[in-house]
Order: structure tokens, then sequence, then C-alpha cells
């Protein structure tokens, strides 16, 4: 009898899990590489948007971020904390990096305190998960700009903001919170006092 014809390996079981691994290896390879060309462009957007923020929350000009950013702010660093710091004819404020804990995820974000510590200068949302079209317009500039002005400390301790509906007018430390995004509303205010807390304590110990 004859033996039996042996099958081609592209016809055996083992053919489709080496194609598999194979084009596995050819689109990682690819995705590699495009990683690898773009990542200096991406790291430079980055960084260019961050400066355009840290100039936002100190409500200076944006239309030319490199010249401005470099005109009027400096990085600075007390103890472990890096910050920004602006300065025009005298000290504007210190701007940092701060983060908390959303509903959906951290939220990252900018505030700029005054040179007393006293007063917010400027808050802006630099990234966050938070549901869209609830708790995601805390990105909204309507509600960053009431952080605006606001007094953060005095007389030896934090002054505590008091969250109202969106419709009403708000005074003094009140807040208007997102209309059904009240616990997003509320991480932000509680990242913003806790995060507040540590900038203090780090100053202090300089």
């Amino acid at each position: 009898m004859m033996g039996k014809a042996k099958k081609p390996f592209r016809e055996s079981t083992l053919y489709p899990i080496f194609f598999m691994i194979i084009i596995t290896i050819v689109f990682i390879g690819i995705l590699a590489t495009f990683y690898q060309a773009t990542y200096p462009k991406v790291q430079k957007h980055e960084q260019l948007s961050l400066k355009k923020m840290i100039l936002k929350s100190f409500d200076l000009p944006t239309n030319n971020i490199e010249d401005t950013f470099n005109l009027y702010i400096t990085e600075k660093k007390v103890n472990d904390l890096v910050f920004y710091q602006a300065r025009k004819d005298s000290v504007l404020g210190n701007c940092f990096l701060i983060s908390g804990s959303g509903l959906w995820g951290t939220v990252n974000a900018l505030l700029a305190v005054s040179s007393d510590f006293e007063k917010i200068i400027g808050f802006e949302i630099l990234s966050q998960n938070e549901t869209p079209g609830l708790g995601g317009r805390i990105t909204e500039k309507w509600f960053t700009s009431q952080f605006k002005d606001k007094r953060l400390f005095g007389n030896g301790k934090i002054i505590k903001f008091t969250l109202v509906s969106e419709e009403n007018k708000i005074a003094n430390n009140q807040i208007k919170q997102i209309t059904g995004a009240t616990s997003s509303s509320k991480a932000v205010i509680n990242m913003i006092y806790r995060e507040f807390e540590k900038i203090k304590a780090e100053f202090s110990h300089e």
C-alpha cells in the first residue's frame, strides 16, 4: 500500500495559529515604528498645550505661547514640589499641577494662586474621564472661571466653598454645581482642598 500523502502545512491545524502570530508580530512592529516616529511630535504638542494652559490660568496672552511663556513663567521647585511662577514687575502668583479622583477616573488640573496663597488666580482642567454631557462639563469655561478670585485661605485655614444650583447667582465663596453631576462638582472642590493642603505643607517646610 502506498503511504498517505503528507498534507501541506497551510492545511494543517497549526497553520491558522502560526499565521496569526506572524500577522500580530508584523502589526506590533508597524505600531512600534509609528510610535517612535511620532513620539517627539506628540510630546512637543503636550508640552505646548501645558504651557498654554498655564498662561491661561494667569490670564496671560496665548497667541505666541513659547515667547510669552519664556518671558513671564519660570519653573521652580520647593522640596519635591515643582510649580510655575508668573512674574511681570512683581510675582503674579504660582501655578501647581494637581490631581484627584473624579467619579470615573483621575482628574488632572492646574491651580494658580496668589503669591500670598490666599486667593485663586485661575483654575484649568487638563484631563478628566467624567461622563460626557454631565460630569465632563467640568472642563467648561463657565464652571472653571467661577474659581477665579475666590478666597481659598484665611485666618490660618482653608476657606470652604458652598455648592449651589446652576441656575442661581453666586456670591462670596459659592460655586455653581453642574446639573446632574453633583459628584463630579464635589470631586473638583475636594481635589482643590486636598492638593492645596499638600502645597501649603511643602511651603511651610521650605
